[in-house]
């Protein structure tokens, strides 16, 4: 069988670790990394799995999978598959399979030391304190917050918010949710949540983070308008995907004082380019999408994806498919 590795890992590498998981099977590694589409075209047309790209550089289109005529899987060792057309990919009976779970807790934990170091101004009173300026009555005068006795609000209750709120119930945080599908009575006892529309929501929470998935549905679903309802004293976090929020309206909101703080770990093009609203704004913590990059994390999501790769080459269906 012939794979296609589109991931910034090299081929040999690739090779090295299926081999050693799995002894005797019959394969071989093509380089399928940043290729121009047409190439990766080509390269596709004979390829019967795709390991797909975890930094998005590599994109499969339609295009791309149009000349795909033996593929049996496209395997995205990462939870977001923005880069991959997978409705193009059902059209085609090409199945997209990516890494359900697996840095779930790395993003909790993430979305948390945001919401935290946004509380305690932690980036502000560092960098005071390296400058050798000792702000102890400033902080008293200005004030630094706890997360408990605070409304927290989720926006999207996947497996990642889930996670955060299970976190979040030992703060002493209130929690608010907003879903699409309203979680059971049983389920909202366990995470001690309680369901909200998301207008309600915004009015009301102290914190609110994002935990929804990309759509058109979801697109910008954090506007002018959204952001107006929301408390001067309160701290939007984004670990959800950068284009959820409009930026620029952000950046307004945060420059005239019409909300406290905001922590961004994605973004709508990625890296920011220079001139991006948010960065070098004194409110704003900004991370490089590393949320989920934790090395645990990382491990769980190249064994889960090796571990899909290798049922196809066994002539297994794949697991975890997202589109057929």
């Amino acid at each position: 069988m012939k794979i296609l590795n589109t991931a910034p890992m090299t081929d040999a590498t690739l090779k090295s670790i299926l081999e050693s998981r799995a002894p005797g099977l019959a394969f071989v590694v093509v380089e399928g990394h940043r290729l121009p589409e047409d190439e990766l075209a080509r390269r596709m047309a004979d390829a019967d799995i795709v390991l797909g790209d975890y930094t998005g550089a590599t994109p499969i289109t339609r295009r791309v999978v149009r000349e795909a005529g033996q593929l049996k899987l496209i395997q995205q060792p990462s939870v977001g598959y923005n880069h991959i057309d997978i409705a193009a990919c059902a059209e085609f009976g090409i199945p997209v399979a990516n890494t359900p779970g697996a840095n779930d807790l790395s993003v909790a934990e993430h979305t948390i030391m945001l919401a935290l170091a946004c509380l305690k101004r932690l980036t502000f009173y560092d960098a005071k304190t390296h400058q050798g300026e000792w702000l102890f009555m400033h902080a008293q005068r200005t004030g630094v917050f706890e997360l408990a006795g605070k409304t927290y609000g989720l926006v999207g209750m996947g497996r990642t918010a889930r996670a955060v709120a299970e976190r979040l119930a030992p703060f002493g945080a209130n929690l608010l949710y907003y879903d699409l599908v309203r979680l059971g009575s049983e389920e909202e006892k366990k995470y001690q949540a309680s369901f909200a529309p998301l207008d309600a929501l915004l009015k009301t929470a102290d914190l609110v983070s994002l935990h929804l998935p990309l759509t058109k549905e979801t697109e910008r679903i954090i506007d002018a308008e959204k952001l107006a309802l929301l408390k001067p004293s309160a701290i939007l976090i984004n670990v959800g995907r950068g284009a959820l929020v409009d930026e620029a309206a952000l950046a307004a909101a945060l420059r005239a004082g019409k909300l406290a703080m905001a922590a961004c770990d994605v973004f709508a093009e990625e890296p920011p380019p220079p001139g991006h609203p948010l960065r070098g704004l004194a409110n704003v913590i900004l991370t490089p999408h590393l949320a989920g990059s934790t090395r645990e994390a990382g491990g769980r999501i190249i064994d889960m994806a090796l571990t899909n790769l290798i049922r196809v080459l066994k002539g297994e269906a794949p697991r975890w498919v997202l589109n057929l």
